[in-house]
C-alpha cells in the first residue's frame, strides 16, 4: 500500500526535502509545497498566476482581483491563451514552486523507479472562495469569473500532468479543497449542485487538456458533506480519517457507489497538529488503521483486500505547521505504515 503527501512542509531546502520525499514515498513521491520560503509558496499564489484578474501582491501576501485592469480586456486575453493549447502559459515558475522543480529534477537525474508522482492544486471552489474584490466579495459569487478560473485551474493541473508524464510517470493530481468544510453554513452559502458544477466543470476539463489519463483526487481535511465530494467525477478520495473516519461511516451508501464506480481513499492517517502528531506513534495509528479498514468492510460488506487494494497513505493535511523534526517522524511514521499495509495485503 502506497504512501504519499499532500502539500506543505516546514523544510527550506527544496532539494533535501525531494531526496527525504524519495526515500519515504518510493512508490507515489509527491512534490512539496515550501511554504516557509515566502508568499509565492502559498496555495493560492502557486494558483494564481495566469487565471483572468489576477493581481499577487507577495509583499502584502493577498491574492485578489486585479481593480486596474478592465475585465472584457483580462478576461480577453485569459481565454486567448487558454484556447491556444498551450499550456506553458499556465506553467508555475520555479521562484514559485521550487519543490515541484526539485522533484521533477531528481527523478530524471536517478531514473527513480516509481510508477506515478503526485502533485497538487488550489482547488476551483477554495480558490473563488479566497480571491477576493476591493469590497471584500469573493469571487466565488461571480459566475464569469468563477468560470474561467475552473478553466485556468484545470489547464494549471495538466501542465503538471504532462510534465510528469514526460518522465515516464503517471500523473496523480489532487485539488486542494479546505473550503469545502464549510459547506451547509452561512460560510458557504452555495448549492450543492453549484459547487458540483465548478468540480466538474474543472476536472472535465483537466481531463480533457492533461494529454492521456490522469488520477484525480480530492483533498477535504476537515469534516463536509461527504456524500457531494463522493458524486463529484474524482478517482480518489483524500479525508482525514485520524479526525473524520467516524463522519464519513455516516455515507455508507455513498461511499458504496464510489467504490462500485472503482475510486480509491487516502487515507489522512497520521495528524499533522503538533500535539495530536506528538501522542501518536507507529503501533497506535495502524491499531487505529486496522480498525478503521475493518469496520469499513463490515459497512461495505465487503473484503478487506478490495479495501485496501484501493487505499493509499497520507498525513491528515499539509505538514507546515509541524517543526521540521516533527516532518520528518512524520515521514517515517508514514513509510512504517505503507510498509506494514503493505504486507497485510499481501497476506489477503
Amino acid at each position: 500500500m502506497a504512501a504519499t503527501g499532500i502539500g506543505s512542509v516546514p523544510f527550506t531546502d527544496p532539494v533535501e526535502t525531494v531526496a527525504l520525499i524519495l526515500n519515504a514515498f518510493p512508490q507515489v513521491p509527491y512534490w512539496p509545497q515550501m511554504v516557509r520560503l515566502g508568499f509565492a509558496e502559498e496555495m493560492t499564489a502557486q494558483s494564481a498566476r495566469g487565471l483572468a484578474a489576477m493581481k499577487i501582491d507577495e509583499a502584502a501576501g493577498t491574492v485578489g482581483l486585479d481593480p486596474a485592469r478592465p475585465r472584457d480586456e483580462a478576461l480577453a486575453a485569459f481565454y486567448e491563451a487558454a484556447l491556444s493549447g498551450d499550456l506553458t502559459f499556465f506553467a508555475m515558475k520555479e521562484n514559485e514552486a521550487h519543490g515541484f522543480y526539485a522533484l521533477l529534477q531528481a527523478v530524471a537525474d536517478a531514473q527513480i523507479p516509481c510508477q506515478a508522482l503526485k502533485g497538487q492544486l488550489a482547488g476551483p471552489v477554495t480558490f473563488a472562495g479566497m480571491v477576493k474584490d476591493q469590497e471584500g466579495k469573493a469571487m466565488l459569487y461571480d459566475r464569469e469569473l468563477t468560470q474561467a478560473a475552473c478553466l485556468g485551474l484545470a489547464r494549471k493541473a495538466a501542465w503538471q500532468a504532462q510534465k510528469f508524464r514526460d518522465l515516464g510517470k503517471a500523473p496523480v493530481i489532487f485539488l486542494d479543497e479546505p473550503y469545502l468544510t464549510g459547506f451547509g453554513s452561512a460560510f458557504l452559502p452555495i448549492s450543492r449542485e453549484e459547487v458540483l458544477e465548478i468540480l466538474a466543470a474543472t476536472i472535465e476539463e483537466l481531463r480533457q487538456t492533461a494529454g492521456g489519463p490522469v488520477a484525480v483526487g480530492l483533498h477535504c481535511c476537515g469534516n463536509t458533506d461527504w456524500g457531494l465530494l463522493l458524486e463529484a467525477p474524482i478517482d480518489i478520495l483524500s479525508f482525514d480519517s485520524y479526525g473524520y473516519f467516524d463522519s464519513l461511516r455516516l455515507y455508507d451508501k455513498a461511499v458504496a457507489k464510489f467504490f462500485s464506480r472503482g475510486g480509491w481513499l487516502a487515507w489522512g492517517l497520521v495528524p499533522t497538529g503538533a500535539d495530536e502528531f506528538g501522542q501518536e506513534a507507529v503501533d497506535s495509528l495502524w491499531q487505529r488503521f486496522t480498525q478503521q479498514v475493518g469496520q469499513l468492510a463490515h459497512d461495505q460488506q465487503t473484503g478487506l483486500k478490495e479495501i485496501l487494494s484501493r487505499s493509499l497513505l497520507t498525513p491528515a493535511c499539509g505538514m507546515a505547521y509541524l517543526s521540521p523534526e516533527e516532518a520528518r517522524r512524520g515521514f517515517q511514521v508514514l513509510a512504517a505504515l505503507s510498509a506494514r499495509g503493505q504486507e497485510w495485503l499481501a497476506s489477503l
